[in-house]
């Protein structure tokens, strides 16, 4: 069986890639065997020399006899000769397949000089309907919408509030400047991001390189990096957990985020939303002073030395525990006057525990240090794993507000906690634990809403029963339910 397995795989590597250059890597596999089989496809070896988008890949009941694939983008980094071995496994059954090729420099490629974005030009300048000065670029981008105005700049883009003729407010993030090959970035970038759908992923709602290189995405009210921190270990193990879930997502299709930090998570109605997918690669690509004044406060140590290996899903887990420490402590993990200072604490330092900042932070100060281990196979392996250890702590936490709210008969506080326990459960996919609280919930229900509620039930039950997972539209209706059960007591 081992050599079926193995000969079932195929890579496609060209025998010759350039260094700094992206490739997709197109990972294959038609099924010799004779039966339908699950299988996992390791990269982490050829991680080593290539930074991959992800570092593995996964087919789910493959028939015989059937063709699947995947593409993963890659990036290879240094020079030299590359010998790596792809693992590939089903069930008890591993075999390695060798894979190979030769990272070379490009050479003959001027560097492309930088176009900034124009600058919005005084309003007497513009172009009426009768004539006059042409408008620039950013004014025609702003003449779509009825009302524009500025909420802040990075050092990749500079980023308004505007209102749309309908009446809706989305956000409009306006590059500061990007070369030919950043532009070419922007599109491949931001599509990816575009294919993403999750209520814990800022949506992208348009994008384009006309009039101007712009994204049209969902408003949101703040972000973690406006927060007054330290916040209570409970919330701020909430809003990891809802940016866990996001990455878990997003994971599963193959993308990593790899620019994590306060700035780019947002909060919406209290709901963390994950922004900015791919952006980082832009600021890497668009050759501008603003580039210079980029922070890796909270890089991972293999963003920063090839001896801890490539990226990959366990990156985002680093950058997790980075946002987590902020959020405990009102500081990152690491800090320092310059890019050396800090790189070389991420790289050779231990952060001091949390606990020693914020005693409140010690009951989450396991799960943070995990996070932030040097070595990527002493961290959690996925987000899914960190989920876990945040629910075990929530769980605890809620589970003891439940007990006190009922003994004092605090319907609404009893009806929101079984709520947030119900949710908890749903999204690790822990069935028997969310129908218990499913439950729970039914007694603080009336009417349609407790009809839709035992409905659901009914539908995560027969779930438990067949061995399935839960869809993402189930998890929706249930916050939509738990939603309407809490606005009936806020309305009594």
């Amino acid at each position: 069986m081992k050599d079926l397995l193995r000969k079932s795989v195929i890579i496609e590597l060209p025998p010759k890639v350039h260094a700094g250059e992206e490739i997709p890597l197109r990972i294959g596999f038609r099924n010799l065997l004779r039966g339908t089989i699950n299988v996992e496809i390791d990269l982490g070896d050829l991680s080593r020399h290539l930074d991959l988008s992800s570092t593995r890949v996964y087919f789910r009941a493959v028939r015989p006899g059937e063709y699947v694939s995947q593409t993963v983008t890659a990036v290879p980094r240094g020079r030299g000769r590359v010998s790596a071995k792809v693992v590939v496994r089903s069930g008890m059954v591993s075999a390695k397949v060798k894979v190979r090729t030769e990272i070379i420099e490009r050479t003959g490629i001027e560097p492309k000089t930088p176009v900034p974005a124009p600058v919005p030009v005084p309003a007497g300048n513009r172009q009426d309907s009768t004539g006059g000065t042409p408008r620039t670029p950013l004014e025609e981008l702003f003449a779509r919408y009825r009302k524009v105005e500025p909420i802040g700049e990075g050092g990749f883009a500079r980023v308004y509030r505007a209102e749309k003729h309908d009446g809706s407010v989305v956000a409009l993030k306006v590059p500061l400047s990007l070369t030919e090959e950043g532009g070419k970035t922007f599109l491949r970038e931001v599509r990816n991001w575009s294919l993403l759908s999750h209520p814990n992923i800022v949506e992208l709602y348009d994008y384009n390189i006309f009039p101007l290189p712009y994204l049209e995405m969902e408003y949101c009210e703040t972000s973690l990096a406006k927060l007054e921190k330290p916040l209570s270990p409970e919330k701020a193990a909430r809003i990891i957990f809802d940016v866990a879930e996001g990455l878990k997502y997003a994971h599963s299709k193959g993308v990593i985020h790899r620019d994590l930090k306060p700035s780019n998570i947002l909060l919406k109605g209290g709901r963390a939303k994950v922004s900015d997918w791919g952006l980082s690669k832009l600021l890497k690509e668009s050759r501008t002073t603003h580039t210079v004044s980029f922070t890796p406060l909270y890089a991972a140590p293999e963003q920063i030395s090839s001896r801890f290996g490539g990226t990959d899903e366990r990156t985002d887990v680093w950058q997790i525990g980075a946002v987590l420490y902020e959020l405990l402590t009102g500081r990152p993990p690491f800090e320092g006057e310059d890019f050396v200072e800090v790189a070389s604490k991420i790289t050779l330092e231990e952060p001091v525990p949390p606990g020693q900042l914020n005693p409140d932070a010690k009951p989450l100060e396991p799960v943070v240090m995990k996070c932030l281990a040097k070595r990527k196979e002493e961290r959690y392996q996925s987000v899914e794993e960190l989920q876990r250890d945040l629910a075990e702590f929530l769980g605890k936490n809620y589970r003891e507000n439940l007990s006190k709210s009922v003994s004092i008969n605090d319907l609404s506080r009893s009806a929101y906690y079984a709520g947030e326990l119900f949710l908890l459960y749903l999204k690790l996919n822990d069935l028997v634990n969310a129908l218990k609280y499913a439950d729970d919930l039914a007694h603080y229900a009336r009417g349609e809403v407790r009809e839709e509620l035992l409905s659901l039930r009914e539908q995560l039950r027969l779930r438990l029963e067949n061995g399935l997972d839960v869809p993402e539209e189930l998890v929706e209706k249930a916050e939509i339910i738990i939603h309407k059960i809490k606005l009936g007591f806020e309305g009594v």
